[in-house]
């Protein structure tokens, strides 16, 4: 099972996002390649469709646009070897030491830059959809988004 970051309430969202995507990640590397993004979009649609994780999750995103200590924390999410999607995508591969999105992009064989312009295509679709309430992404189904937006976010990982 994996490891989810806590606080002080038990188990954070953020580091149950994270535990998914690094599962998601490396079940695609390890298997079908070609399902990198589908998957990872699934993994993450998942966690914020949560009704009891997505507060918690928009807490930490308005932190991470609002002030500078959430911020540091969402880049450690998102890139640092600390990062918990790299971390679990490590242990899930059997790697012996954790990941950084450097690593992670030897791993790919694409530029670190690719792995941020997929994670800007997912934060962005998640400003729309959860923050900004914008029609019709809002309202479109998980299946729809990951159509839509899996081919972009492939290319980028994949190349």
């Amino acid at each position: 099972m994996p490891e989810t970051t806590t606080d002080a309430a038990g188990p954070t969202a953020l580091g149950a996002l994270g535990d998914a995507l690094g599962k998601a990640g490396a079940e695609a590397i390890s298997g079908q390649r070609e399902q990198l993004a589908a998957g990872l979009l699934r993994a993450s649609l998942k966690q914020w469709e949560n009704p009891e994780a997505r507060p918690q999750l928009l807490a930490d995103l308005t932190a991470a646009i609002t002030d500078e200590a959430g911020a540091e924390k969402m880049r450690a999410f998102m890139s640092a070897q600390s990062s918990q999607i790299f971390s679990q995508l490590g242990k899930a591969l059997g790697l012996p030491q954790t990941l950084d999105i450097n690593e992670v992009a030897e791993i790919l064989e694409v530029p670190p830059l690719n792995i941020n312009a997929a994670q800007a295509q997912v934060w962005g679709m998640v400003i729309l959809r959860y923050i900004l309430k914008l029609e019709p992404i809002s309202s479109a189904s998980a299946d729809e988004l990951v159509e839509l937006l899996a081919p972009t976010i492939q290319r980028y990982l994949v190349g």
